[in-house]
């Protein structure tokens, strides 16, 4: 489906029970909603419709030309839950950028989300700069994504997960190499400038906070800094897991998550 928010196209998905509460999931950079689908079964059978959001320049979203800032992304999303109606009591889970979503929301938004849970991600850009100015620098110069796939891939999920699941490993790589060039470029601008951290402390909703022990991506520090500037919220990791621990380690993030959304719906 589509909304207009007046600036782009966004493209969104809603599925389950219309009186059911609901969980809205903002996935990584260089993903789309589809990046969700081990958690979607688990969330409909606890009785959870399920909204999954592309962001703008991913998935089926339009790509406007320029630099974005999580704060513009952010407000995508508030546009789509208001055309829905959802005005309120909505949970929110993000990932990486998508985390970085969730948090600008909780912060700044106040009355809007009833819960927040942020996997693999964190409250300022913390990684290597001249890293990611070198991917930007490969994409532009050869005009496609196909010069960095391979070293993102590696760092979103451990070596053996290829071998475990590969149709779903190349899918994964096929969304990566997807991604609409404009909605890189933008949305790297917004990852690169990001810094939530001095906010932070105004979220005054039950927050969770998931990292990956070997995500080389959003280390495990990261996303402790996260927990200890949100009053209340809590921390856990799981073992073993990169940058995508939703996919790689389903069954335990599904855990985790059902846990956590069975306690804060009340």
């Amino acid at each position: 489906m589509l909304h207009n928010t007046g600036n782009c196209w966004i493209n969104y998905d809603l599925i389950g029970a219309p009186d059911a509460p609901v969980v809205c999931m903002t996935h990584s950079l260089t993903s789309d909603h589809g990046m969700w689908a081990e958690q979607v079964p688990a969330l409909l059978a606890a009785g959870f419709q399920v909204l999954r959001i592309d962001t703008r320049g991913h998935g089926g979203s339009e790509a406007p030309k320029g630099d974005y800032t999580i704060e513009q992304l952010a407000d995508d999303v508030i546009s789509v839950l208001d055309a829905l109606g959802f005005h309120s009591g909505v949970h929110m889970i993000g990932l990486s950028m998508g985390g970085m979503i969730g948090q600008v929301i909780a912060a700044d938004h106040p009355g809007r989300l009833a819960s927040l849970m942020v996997c693999c991600s964190a409250s300022r850009f913390m990684g290597d700069g001249e890293l990611m100015q070198g991917r930007i620098r490969a994409v532009r110069e050869s005009g496609t994504l196909d010069s960095i796939v391979a070293a993102n891939m590696e760092r979103r999920y451990g070596p053996t997960y290829r071998e475990r699941r590969p149709v779903r490993w190349e899918a994964l790589r096929q969304t990566f190499l997807g991604t609409k060039l404009d909605g890189y470029f933008g949305s790297m601008h917004a990852c690169l400038t990001h810094n939530v951290e001095p906010r932070l402390h105004q979220v005054n909703i039950p927050a969770l906070v998931l990292a990956g022990s070997a995500d080389p991506t959003t280390p495990p520090a990261d996303n402790r800094l996260i927990a200890s500037k949100i009053p209340g919220a809590r921390y856990v990791q799981i073992e073993g897991a990169y940058h995508f621990p939703n996919v790689e380690f389903d069954t335990e993030f599904n855990r985790i998550m059902i846990d956590w959304l069975n306690e804060v719906r009340g």
